[in-house]
């Protein structure tokens, strides 16, 4: 598997000021309520070397057509269909030139200084690959939506500070598990080693895979709070979790383990993903989503091809061990997918799972 990302002949020509060209990719799908204003937003920031890519996904609100007519400046390129969150994105990377690419969600606004902070935390974790900005709501400005993001050993990806007041319990910088996929800024040379998002995901979980496969190669993500953006959550899927939406995530959370555990880790922590299958299987039922979990397995096993290429490409690029890796992992049951009445052995599973991962 080859990553594909063009690199320009040279960047140094759209550099101004001395600060590196950086591309920032928007994805669009019938944005019409949000667009304008991320761009309005970007463009009012104070960074001086921009390069601004806006894929469309076969919009039919015309929000690209208004937003190239308003904005003249951007590159606009039209999918013509919907080709979903990831390989969306992959086609915005592959237009980007500048040493630093930037996914943000067509519904995230930016707040003046937001891009300088980021780069300038590269400046101070040159290990770093991957960068996150503090990101609160749209509608309720001092609440969190993401301060950064844990890798739970099952493979969710949890939002740290989610629905919490913004109090400066989340103002120092740190590194984490994974960054969002709403907002987030990579080093091209990071991108270009670890690889594009996968597209077998569509949405979901495809930024728990890209920070874990990033770890594995020896990238950590860092969350910088001096960076804030604002996100209208549940623009383009809701606030609830529907059905698709359920069977993304478990379909996404399955694939990520299996591609980025080693064989030797799977075999250790099964007893453990067992039970959390369990549970999770007792949350569908009692939800009236049974029937997309089944899909979910039906549906990686479909992708097994996929997944083997995956897996095995990943596997012996890898530069890390994974109890190096999951050292960081989050062991507790607090997942809302686990329910009440697994949260009691919390301290036996803690205990076991620590146990588990010092040994894999």
């Amino acid at each position: 598997m080859e990553v594909e990302i063009r690199v320009a002949a040279s960047i140094s020509s759209d550099t101004k000021l001395g600060w590196p060209l950086v591309s920032v990719v928007i994805l669009n799908y019938n944005g019409i309520g949000v667009l304008l204003n991320c761009l309005r937003s970007v463009f009012s920031s104070d960074y001086p070397s921009l390069q601004v890519i806006v894929v469309d996904n076969g919009s039919m609100d015309g929000s690209a057509d208004v937003a190239k007519k308003e904005f003249p400046q951007i590159i606009l390129v039209s999918n013509g269909r919907n080709l979903g969150y990831c390989e969306g994105n992959n086609v915005g990377i592959r237009e980007a030139r500048g040493e630093y690419i930037v996914l943000l969600n067509n519904d995230v606004f930016v707040t003046e200084g937001w891009l300088k902070a980021l780069l300038e935390a590269c400046s101070r974790h040159v290990e770093a690959g991957f960068f996150q900005p503090k990101i609160l709501l749209a509608d309720r400005l001092r609440i969190i939506n993401s301060a950064g993001h844990t890798i739970h050993f099952a493979g969710f990806g949890l939002c740290r500070g989610i629905g919490e007041s913004d109090l400066g319990q989340f103002d120092d910088e740190t590194r984490i598990g994974f960054c969002s996929g709403a907002c987030l800024l990579v080093r091209r040379r990071a991108l270009e080693d670890v690889g594009l998002l996968d597209p077998a995901y569509f949405a979901f979980n495809e930024d728990t895979d890209l920070g874990w496969r990033a770890a594995l190669r020896g990238w950590s993500s860092v969350y910088v709070p001096s960076s804030v953006v604002h996100h209208r959550l549940g623009y383009s899927w809701g606030s609830t979790l529907s059905h698709r939406k359920f069977y993304l995530l478990e379909r996404n959370r399955e694939l990520t383990i299996l591609k980025n555990y080693s064989s030797r880790s799977l075999i250790i922590l099964l007893p453990l993903l067992i039970f959390f299958e369990l549970s999770v299987i007792g949350f569908a039922t009692a939800r009236g989503l049974l029937k997309e979990k089944v899909r979910s397995y039906v549906d990686a096993f479909r992708l097994r091809r996929h997944l083997t290429i995956q897996r095995d490409f990943m596997q012996k690029r890898r530069r890390i061990s994974d109890r190096t890796v999951a050292a960081s992992f989050l062991l507790r049951v607090d997942h809302s997918y686990i329910g009440e009445m697994a949260k009691p052995l919390n301290r036996i599973m803690c205990f076991l799972g620590d146990w588990l991962v010092s040994h894999i």
